[in-house]
């Protein structure tokens, strides 16, 4: 069975290992461990110490769709996380981009880290935000 790694060309794979090798050295240097599951479709990225996906990926040969996660809590309406797909993105939510080799490696791991390091954070307890 194929996996997501070899769905992605040659260009794209080497994209994507580049970027989830120093995507894992930055969560190591925070004293965390990065999870990657690789599925048949999409690749999820996960925070060991957040305990939760942050990111999922689905490559394909020429692209791949990066969707970034907030928390459950800062969606705002409880209604939304009930709906949320088992996919958790496809379609669905709208914190997505997309890395085409045209050398936005550098900008998708800023975008990265930064979804990493939100997902650290603990959900506020507050209503009506």
């Amino acid at each position: 069975m194929a996996n997501a790694m070899r769905r992605a060309g040659i260009e794209m794979r080497d994209s994507l290992r580049r970027l989830l090798d120093e995507l894992r050295d930055f969560v190591e240097s925070k004293d965390d461990e990065l999870v990657v599951r690789v599925m048949s479709r999409w690749i999820s990225i996960r925070s060991k110490r957040g305990g939760r996906i942050f990111a999922e990926m689905r490559p394909s040969k020429d692209s791949v769709e990066v969707f970034v996660f907030p928390p459950p809590g800062e969606l705002g309406s409880p209604s939304l996380v009930a709906k949320a797909p088992s996919s958790q993105g496809w379609g669905w939510f709208r914190s997505k981009f997309v890395l085409d080799g045209d050398g936005g490696d550098r900008c998708a791991l800023r975008i990265l880290r930064i979804s990493y390091i939100h997902s650290l954070r603990r959900p506020s307890r507050r209503r009506g935000r």
